[in-house]
């Protein structure tokens, strides 16, 4: 199957990552995969050539292995030539399917390829929204709470389909030392009998890392318990959480970087204070880590966290988070084995492809 996916973003984050592990697992599986990406000199476009070029190296060395490309439009290039580009792109490799993330690239490539007559799927990272998704060939929701949102003035196909645990994430955390550990948390100035609570998210109030900050500083407020805060993510919200923090040096908000793994390794608790979560895909890498979790009762998270250690807290409740992280701080922060079977990449990489087989017998059905 030829399959082109689409993600017009600046930054790298969950949705992005989804994009190219679905990318060059579907490539290992034997499809000829293109990638649609903008503007060259951004965080995504670094973090996708990476992935891209780790990823075409395995293929090149698995037999029956497909392809995986990588199309990047000029950041010179308006938006408004967005679908002019998509559409030689589209032209030149004629897809099977176009696969596009967020709505940018949904409404500039996705649309294009629904009035060049190519079925047209998108993953809902967020939510339904008519406007964007109404016309789409096919949905894939992350959560059943966002198939059930789905408007009845959706005529084409829809599944729900989970994130998975990436395999490059579960290897990582196998490699990851008790020395390198040890050294990533001496950098920020902890010892092995302080507490490490982390977060990783993007710095914007949806996340509500404004809310842990505070809460932690709520729950910790002499300065001189055994615990530190620390967050990876950049974002909007950093100027004002760095205001939240000043004069706390056991506060440490971390810039993205592409191995993260040995943060999880470094964290004693991880912690999800998000207004709004779809699914979540950091806690479910936090719990291949086996990090006790200090979660919001958000959408996404109650749906596929199950685990009755967890401890749960309603979204903006500031004192309910304190007292959580209290919690935590007595417990030790023991390590959790959770059972994620339920998340292997081979699962959900066969549930996609079969919903492709889906979308595409439906627009042969409809054509015919």
């Amino acid at each position: 199957m030829k399959i082109l996916h689409a993600v017009l973003s600046e930054g790298f984050y969950g949705s992005e990552r989804y994009c190219v592990e679905l990318a060059s697992a579907q490539a290992r599986a034997g499809h000829q995969v293109e990638v649609l990406i903008e503007d060259p000199g951004s965080d995504c476009a670094r973090m996708f050539r990476d992935e891209t070029a780790a990823a075409s190296t395995a293929i090149a060395a698995q037999r029956g292995a497909g392809r995986l490309g990588l199309t990047i439009m000029p950041a010179w290039l308006p938006a408004w030539l967005h679908r002019p580009f998509a559409r030689r792109a589209l032209g030149r490799f004629r897809p099977d399917i176009v696969h596009s993330h967020l709505n940018p690239a949904g409404r500039r490539v996705g649309g294009v390829a629904q009035k060049l007559g190519i079925p047209h799927v998108a993953t809902l990272h967020i939510d339904y929204e008519p406007r964007e998704h109404a016309g789409c060939d096919g949905l894939i929701a992350v959560a059943s709470w966002q198939r059930g949102r789905i408007g009845s003035e959706f005529r084409g196909d829809a599944a729900v389909i989970w994130n998975w645990l990436p395999a490059a994430m579960q290897a990582a955390l196998a490699r990851t030392t008790s020395a390198e550990r040890a050294e990533l948390r001496e950098t920020w100035g902890v010892d092995h009998a302080t507490m490490v609570i982390g977060s990783i998210g993007r710095l914007m109030p949806v996340k509500g890392m404004d809310l842990l900050v505070r809460a932690f500083r709520l729950a910790f407020p002499h300065g001189d318990e055994p615990v530190a805060l620390v967050i990876l993510g950049d974002g909007p919200q950093r100027g004002e959480l760095v205001r939240y923090a000043a004069g706390d040096d056991r506060i440490m908000l971390l810039r993205p970087q592409s191995e993260i793994a040995a943060l999880y390794r470094a964290f004693d608790v991880f912690v999800s204070a998000a207004r709004f979560e779809p699914f979540g895909l950091a806690i479910l890498e936090a719990m291949a880590a086996g990090l006790p979790l200090v979660l919001t009762r958000t959408d996404g998270p109650r749906e596929f966290v199950t685990d009755e250690r967890v401890s749960w807290v309603e979204p903006d409740d500031e004192a309910g988070l304190a007292g959580a992280l209290q919690a935590a701080l007595e417990r030790g922060g023991q390590k959790i084995p959770y059972d994620l079977g339920r998340f292997a990449p081979q699962r959900a990489l066969m549930e996609i492809e079969a919903f492709y087989r889906q979308v595409l017998s439906r627009r042969a059905r409809v054509n015919g």
